[in-house]
């Protein structure tokens, strides 16, 4: 990574939250990106789609009902995924999607594991022990192995929620890095008074989600506002499969051709990882849980160098 002659350099996380996101969001996502040529990093939960069970954040989540009302989530989900985990079992996301995964991989972008049910870590990994912690991962880490035929070098906590107890796995595990924070710069993550030496790359833009009905409307003036937030060092965007991958595709093809317009670059995570592997300079960050604006309940931030 050379971002000497650019004005910065961008990396694309794709996380996939459902099955339907994973069937229908991502194909289209892979067909935007190869028009421009940009390779991403997809993040895919490894079990089951429970997303029905996210209805009890209404009672206690501050402020997800009106997040929920300002993307559209029937229009977002569809009914019958809002249904997954309560009166509809849920498919499998990554062994219904075998295939789509081995083509995202043949098309040179990256794949890591989202958790294994992304509701259950979203709600619930900030209280899990160290066994628990591990059995979701080892089994995560099986099924990915399984159906890519090789050993994850990365994973992007659902909902940004992580614990030290994940970091220590991944750090001995032969994960290269992961992105579970909110933040500015990639660093080394201290949590629970352990410094983990496992490369931490946080999200640095806010999501599509977050800003939406508050920057903007359209795809316009949403995808203006985004890159005129991007900064001349290193970015990540999230974006989901559930709203890039169907009606909001217009906006990433909009932030896309802006993007490269003014000189910024394309890198998945583990290419900006690796670089920084490399070169051994990165700041100690502590990892506390916080908000942001725009998003219901806590995510994992970091603090400015130790």
């Amino acid at each position: 990574m050379n971002n000497s002659d650019t004005k910065g350099i961008i990396g694309i996380k794709i996380d996939v939250d459902t099955h339907m996101g994973m069937q229908r969001g991502v194909p289209q996502i892979l067909s935007i990106l190869k028009r421009y040529n940009i390779k991403a990093s997809f993040f895919i939960p490894m079990g089951r789609d429970n997303t029905g069970r996210t209805v009890k954040r209404i009672w206690t989540r501050k402020g997800f009902l009106k997040k929920v009302n300002r993307v559209g989530v029937l229009q977002t989900y569809g009914i019958i995924t809002l249904l997954y985990g309560i009166l509809l079992r849920g498919p499998e996301i990554a062994k219904r999607a075998a295939g789509i995964i081995r083509t995202i991989i043949e098309e040179g972008h990256e794949v890591g594991i989202h958790g294994y049910d992304h509701v259950y870590w979203h709600d619930h990994i900030k209280d899990l022990d160290r066994e628990r912690t591990e059995e979701i991962l080892k089994e995560s880490v099986r099924i990915y192995r399984d159906i890519t035929g090789r050993a994850p070098l990365s994973f992007a906590a659902p909902g940004w929620m992580i614990n030290a107890h994940a970091l220590k796995f991944f750090q001995e595990n032969g994960f290269i890095y992961s992105s579970d924070t909110r933040g500015v710069m990639p660093f080394f993550p201290v949590m629970d008074n352990r410094v983990f030496r496992i490369i931490q790359i946080p999200s640095t833009l806010p999501t599509l989600d977050e800003v939406v009905g508050i920057e903007g409307n359209d795809p316009e003036a949403l995808s203006s506002y985004f890159v005129d937030s991007l900064k001349k060092n290193i970015n990540i965007l999230t974006i989901h499969a559930e709203l890039e991958g169907k009606r909001w595709g217009g906006f990433l093809e909009m932030f896309l051709q802006k993007s490269i317009s003014r000189g910024f670059i394309f890198e998945r995570l583990i290419d900006i990882a690796q670089d920084i592997k490399d070169r051994g300079e990165l700041p100690i960050c502590e990892i506390f849980y916080g908000s942001i604006r725009g998003r219901a309940g806590e995510v994992s931030c970091h603090s400015a160098p130790l």
